[in-house]
């Protein structure tokens, strides 16, 4: 599907979800709820949205209504294939049972709920927004005003109009901080044991005098807020939370003023984390920026920021967690009254001609393979994507342009070049053909052009010159320019050039492009070289070419090393130490003057804004700002870092990175990193504070690129016996006993404060299913709910990354709750056995896989990490008959719903437990329906009974 395609159908989705329609000035807010992104006008050539409204007339259907343009879905032949499926399945003859899924259709990423995904400029609540078939029912729903006390043959009861006033009046006096209109019915019934009247929902906004409704404009939600009746504050207007009630809007006598240089202040420090803040995290981070305290009373009234922000709150009953979101509609509708900038050429030329091809659109996937052609810069690298469609095209066009040329060259001859024309250019061998620029004229008969599909120059005769025809400016040129992030204060040194030709350029590696990047600028991305046993950071390792090495100490075997500062030491006997040098002493003079300028600094602008693996940047160590490595990123706020003259790794928020003062970039990036990674032998635990100590070096390694060095620690300089060793001396000591003997009885038992969730037979939902063994055996995650587990899970790293190896070891129990770290991250999990060899058989709650982990690895799960419900659902397909499964069918059935975002339709629900609510204890019977094919929806149980039905008629 082309990008224009899928607007199109996104923009239906959005239309198809509103029966009263959608206005235009409030559309670009719902369709960027729904697909995570603005229309982009621009890129279809477009200025104005009423303008590319008016070009869809298949997709849109504009009326004027009560004084503005709103926008309704319109009938087209695309929904034709729906009925032809309907009664295909009807008179089928398989078992079970075929219906039309009526959800809305979405973007399907390759992992949908990747910590570290991109392209997600908002937050996760906004993106995975769902549209269930209650939902629209009540929605369809259309009831006119009748008069009071009139008997409704669609209702169940007369409608009192004053009896629902006066009982809506006493309700709102327990939600004086708002309450969602959706959930008005729901509450109304449980306060008074009666249905409320659907034509209340209508009328109630007439009612002022009783209440006030409120539309948030700068929310991605289509709801309504309902207060009692007091006069809302201007910013009130833009809360979005995602729980059921909202901020009070306050009265006019208790009207809180936050001053105009306060929220400027907060929208920088909104503006530098456009992936979102922790609001308990803005105290601290306003007093470090401008050197003030942060007025406290904000924090309690969310509502005094609404104006400039929106408001989530991610987990579920805690009103303390909520993370602020910059509003983006004034910077959206100034970009789009900017004049749009094309995208250079890779050339760096401009075009002599009005004609260009289409810019180029970028695969889906997060990490696409590129090949390097080549590398001007680290600000000009030159890449082609590597893949299929990419491939295919180029092909198809160069095999178009070699049968039109062929057949009149002689009428299509360029003679005449210029510099920045478009022309198509014959090989040498006079088979090829191209498209290229011409870059220079260098005689009568020769030039030098650029191969805008391949990346590089060639110089040429100018006998080989052709016109281009138009016809073949359908196509993007294939070639296309990236910045690599990180270094663009040292984009043309010779070190940075020489490292970029020898480890990127004629190969083929992994891109990721970096956010926020605006339109018509450059991407930023950073490169990956995976082809070796350990991923190369491409970016990392130019800057680190930089470093200046002889001002770190060398090592030899048999030498004694003085004054040596242990930083810290590892379970295997690993420790790092630091080594008088001249880079640690010009270290120390830079990190002083660093300390001074952040001192004295009253802006955001060192704040870092665009986090990346590999990056390096400032962070506190022992309350001082040293250097780090960004090593992992869990999303775009958590991260995992390594200070790099300490070897500390540490997880942290974003809020608490610096950038390098820029006056002394240079001169803290030529300082290699001030530690050495040591082993110690004959201890393999041990733990003591950074002290100044001797060490005595008896063998060497090389280890990853650098050194690993085997020594003895002695301190003081009597003696160099071997028993006068800490090692030795640690090893024998009664700490040591202790620590490899100790047995903490510490027990913990499992509970979950999940709600019933409500899960009934014939119900719709989206889901996305992360393991699938066969059809009989699949679990279920509930779409709209990912977001909750992704914010959960950054918790839970900040959480035991940083008090793991400080907690005492837990006593494991079978059947308990624990959290365990997994690969990098730290899952809930339910112990299933204990093993004699120190492993443990754990089930992983929230992902339905089976793991073996260290014991070492378990952490008991707080309190606060147990309010989501548990995610991982078992299920099993229905309409199918059989229960024993054949390789083919299970594979077949994997291949189509394992990691894939899909609808499921619940047709029973099977309590496994007596304890009756917790999702994780149930079992489903679900009908599965794939929605992404642009023809028609796929019954994944229709297709395995045919393969099933095939194989058995092979047999």
């Amino acid at each position: 599907m082309s990008d224009s395609e899928s607007i199109k159908k996104m923009l239906r989705s959005v239309l198809q979800s509103s029966k009263t329609g959608v206005s235009v000035s409030s559309l670009q807010s719902e369709y960027r709820g729904l697909c995570g992104e603005f229309i982009p006008l621009k890129k279809l050539g477009y200025s104005k949205l009423e303008d590319y409204l008016r070009s869809i007339p298949s997709v849109v259907r504009l009326e004027y209504c009560m004084g503005e343009i709103k926008c309704f879905a319109a009938v087209c032949q695309e929904t034709a294939h729906i009925a032809e499926l309907v009664a295909r399945q009807k008179s089928s003859k398989k078992s079970g049972r075929s219906q039309l899924v009526n959800c809305r259709m979405r973007f399907k990423p390759s992992n949908p709920y990747m910590l570290n995904g991109r392209r997600h400029t908002q937050s996760f609540v906004s993106y995975v927004r769902t549209l269930s078939l209650q939902k629209k029912k009540m929605s369809s729903s259309n009831y006119d005003q009748k008069p009071k006390g009139m008997w409704d043959p669609l209702g169940s009861s007369l409608y009192n109009e004053e009896l629902v006033q006066s009982r809506i009046s006493q309700l709102l006096q327990n939600y004086c901080s708002g309450l969602w209109l959706s959930k008005l019915p729901e509450v109304y019934s449980e306060m008074f044991s009666q249905k409320l009247h659907p034509q209340t929902l209508t009328d109630v906004e007439k009612w002022t005098d009783i209440c006030v409704v409120v539309k948030p404009c700068g929310t991605n939600r289509t709801d309504c807020l309902i207060y009692p009746p007091l006069p809302p504050s201007p910013s009130t207007v833009t809360f979005s939370p995602t729980s059921d009630s909202a901020p009070c809007p306050p009265s006019k006598s208790s009207t809180v003023v936050v001053s105009a240089e306060v929220r400027q202040r907060i929208k920088e420090l909104l503006s530098k984390n456009s992936h979102g803040l922790w609001a308990h995290a803005l105290p601290k981070l306003f007093m470090e920026t401008y050197k003030v305290p942060f007025p406290d009373h904000i924090l309690d009234n969310l509502s005094l920021l609404l104006d400039i922000c929106t408001v989530e709150y991610p987990i579920p009953h805690n009103k303390k967690k909520a993370i602020l979101y910059i509003c983006n509609t004034a910077d959206m509708e100034a970009t789009d009254s900017q004049q749009f900038s094309r995208h250079p050429l890779p050339s760096g030329l401009e075009v002599v001609g009005a004609v260009l091809p289409p810019p180029l659109v970028p695969p889906s996937e997060q990490y696409p393979s590129v090949l390097i052609t080549d590398a001007k810069s680290s600000n000009t690298v030159t890449i082609r994507y590597v893949g299929e469609s990419y491939s295919n095209a180029q092909e198809a066009m160069e095999e178009a342009m070699h049968s039109f040329y062929n057949q009149s060259s002689s009428h299509h001859t360029r003679s005449n070049p210029v510099v920045g024309q478009l022309v198509a250019v014959r090989g040498e061998d006079g088979d090829e053909l191209a498209r290229a620029q011409v870059m220079e004229v260098m005689g009568r008969d020769k030039v030098k052009v650029y191969y805008l599909d391949h990346g590089f120059s060639v110089e040429t005769s100018v006998t080989n010159l052709l016109e281009l025809h138009q016809d073949f400016l359908s196509l993007p040129f294939q070639a296309t320019n990236v910045r690599l992030a990180g270094l663009e204060t040292f984009s043309s040194h010779p070190l940075v050039l020489s490292s970029l030709d020898k480890l990127a350029v004629g190969k083929i590696l992994l891109m990721e492009a970096l956010e926020p990047c605006q339109q018509g600028e450059m991407p930023v991305v950073v490169l990956y070289d995976t082809s070796q046993d350990d991923d190369v950071n491409i970016n990392s390792t130019c800057l680190k070419a930089l470093q200046d090495k002889t001002m770190n100490n060398p090592l030899t075997v048999n030498a004694t090393y003085q004054d040596v500062c242990v930083t810290d030491v590892c379970a295997d006997g690993i420790i790092h130490c630091q080594l008088p040098s001249r880079g640690a002493a010009r270290l120390s003079k830079l990190l002083e003057e660093t300390e001074a300028i952040f001192a004295s600094q009253v802006t955001s602008e060192s704040l870092v804004s665009r986090p990346f693996s590999g990056k390096f940047c400032l962070a506190r160590h022992k309350g001082k700002w040293s250097r780090v490595e960004i090593t992992t990123m869990y999303g775009n706020r958590v991260m995992e870092i390594l200070f790099i003259d300490w070897g500390v790794p540490a997880t942290v928020e974003v809020t608490a990175l610096r950038e390098f003062p820029p006056l002394l970039l240079q001169k803290f990036v030529i300082i290699p990193p001030q530690v050495r990674c040591l082993f110690c032998v004959h201890v393999s635990f041990f733990v003591f504070s950074p002290f100044l100590l001797r060490f005595e070096i008896f063998k060497l390694e090389q280890h990853k690129g650098d050194w690993l060095v085997y020594m003895y620690l002695f301190i003081g300089t009597d003696s160099q016996q071997l028993e006068k060793s800490i090692n030795y001396q640690l090893a024998q000591s009664e700490l040591w006993h202790k620590l490899t003997t100790r047995n903490n009885n510490n027990t913990i038992t499992s509970s979950n404060s999940s709600m019933d969730t409500g899960i009934t037979p014939g119900q719709n939902m989206d889901v996305f299913v992360p393991v699938a063994c066969h059809p009989g055996h699949f679990v279920l995650q509930q779409w709209q709910d990912l977001h909750k587990l992704v914010v959960l899970m950054g918790e839970m790293i900040l959480y035991y990354n940083q008090t793991w190896q400080t907690n005492t070891a837990t006593d494991v129990k079978k059947g308990d709750v624990y959290a365990a770290k997994i690969d990098k991250n730290w899952h809930r999990v339910q112990v299933k056995g204990i093993l004699t060899n120190g492993l443990v058989s754990v089930y992983e709650l929230d992902h339905g896989k089976h793991e073996l982990v260290q014991r070492s690895l378990l952490q008991p799960l707080i309190e606060e990490f147990r309010q989501l419900p548990f995610q991982a659902i078992s299920a099993q397909l229905a309409g199918m008959t059989q229960q024993q499964w054949t390789e083919e069918a299970a594979m077949l059935f994997r291949n189509h719903v394992e990691n894939h975002a899909l609808v499921a339709q619940v047709e029973s629900v099977q309590e496994l437990s007596e304890v009756k609510g917790e999702l994780w204890e149930r079992r489903l019977t679900v009908y599965l329906v794939d929605t992404t094919v642009e023809a028609r929806d796929l019954w994944i149980h229709s297709i395995i009974a045919d393969i099933s039905g095939d194989l058995s008629s092979a047999a």
